[in-house]
């Protein structure tokens, strides 16, 4: 289940685009780390500065309607 999680202390967001196992992150900009299945494929976005990034909340929320898109399909 996706989820949203935010952490006010240090303005950081956590955007969980997926369930399943975490096998690693890496930098995907600035205060911005993507973190990936063992198959590669993007899990989460975890965002420091929130606040002042609402490019990386914006490719977060393209992501997860293509990921909504594939679903569908799969499902017709």
């Amino acid at each position: 289940m996706r989820s949203l999680e935010y952490f006010p202390a240090t303005d950081t967001l956590y955007i969980k685009l997926r369930d399943g196992m975490i096998d690693g992150g890496e930098d995907g900009g600035k205060d911005l780390v993507i973190y990936y299945s063992a198959d590669d494929v993007p899990m989460g976005y975890e965002i420091e500065h929130a606040s002042e990034h609402g490019d990386h909340i914006v490719a977060a929320m393209k992501l997860i309607r293509e990921i909504d898109g594939e679903q569908r399909r799969r499902a017709a």
